[in-house]
């Protein structure tokens, strides 16, 4: 006989038992245990090897109302490490796409039972959803079990009790408020190109009739910029008022 024809078991003594044959065991340390709890569930997988969370898979269509929610089950149970947790977060191209949510999430680590995925609709269509789509993702994170002190005294932070945008007033990003004299601009660019500014310019250039100017990087590289006190206008529009003979021609103009 040939060396493959034998098979090899191991034999293990101790006080009680003269001897058996030692089965092995399953080596589950760190991992994430998944039972399906259907025959239609798909074990979360990860969309990518860097890839933060597994993806989930919906086991049946259904359709997710517009301003609703639904309460699916992916058929599946899980085992979490100890020192950890599983949030149930959503997809982002749901949440782009869809203005699909997620809602609740946190799952236990002595949770045993099914996972149940509570999906909201922020948008003003019906989503349908169909068998093997992914509708969320499992990701596993470490948390902090230690038990809850009750104190005298916290510690005192440079913040404080501060909250509610306090932060934004931080001296660093604090906005200076200064009175300033209002400022008009105006634009004068080449009167050798053919750029005009504003609609006013219609009745003198009928070409602006016909199509739309744009003006060009280059040409606007050309334009010389005057800049105005608002007071200084204001009293320029006050004594063109009680000039007679200006008030004359821009009737003139106008008719």
């Amino acid at each position: 006989m040939k060396p493959e024809h034998f098979q090899i078991s191991l034999i293990h003594e101790d006080d009680e038992d003269e001897g058996y044959i030692a089965e092995p065991e399953p080596m589950i340390t760190n991992g994430i245990r998944v039972k399906r709890l259907s025959s239609k569930a798909i074990l979360p997988t990860k969309g990518s090897r860097l890839a933060a969370g597994h993806d989930i898979d919906a086991i049946s269509e259904f359709t997710l109302p517009a301003q609703g929610q639904v309460l699916a089950k992916p058929g599946i149970a899980i085992g979490l490490p100890k020192g950890t947790c599983a949030r149930i977060a959503p997809r982002s191209g749901l949440a782009s796409k869809r203005d699909i949510a997620i809602n609740g999430g946190v799952i236990d680590a002595d949770y045993t039972g099914e996972i149940k995925v509570i999906m909201i609709n922020y948008g003003k269509a019906n989503c349908r959803i169909q068998e093997g789509d992914r509708i969320a993702q499992l990701i596993i994170e470490e948390i902090n079990t230690s038990n809850i002190v009750e104190v005298d005294e916290l510690e005192l932070t440079g913040r404080a009790d501060s909250g509610f945008g306090s932060t934004e007033m931080s001296p660093k990003r604090t906005i200076s408020i200064t009175n300033a004299q209002p400022m008009i601009c105006f634009l004068q660019a080449d009167s050798n190109n053919n750029e005009y500014f504003d609609v006013e310019d219609i009745g003198s250039h009928p070409t602006l009739r016909q199509e739309h100017v744009l003006m060009s990087s280059a040409i606007i590289s050309q334009v010389e910029m005057k800049i105005f006190e608002a007071d200084f206008i204001a009293t320029v529009v006050a004594a063109s008022g009680r000039d007679q003979e200006w008030t004359a021609q821009k009737g003139e103009v106008k008719s």
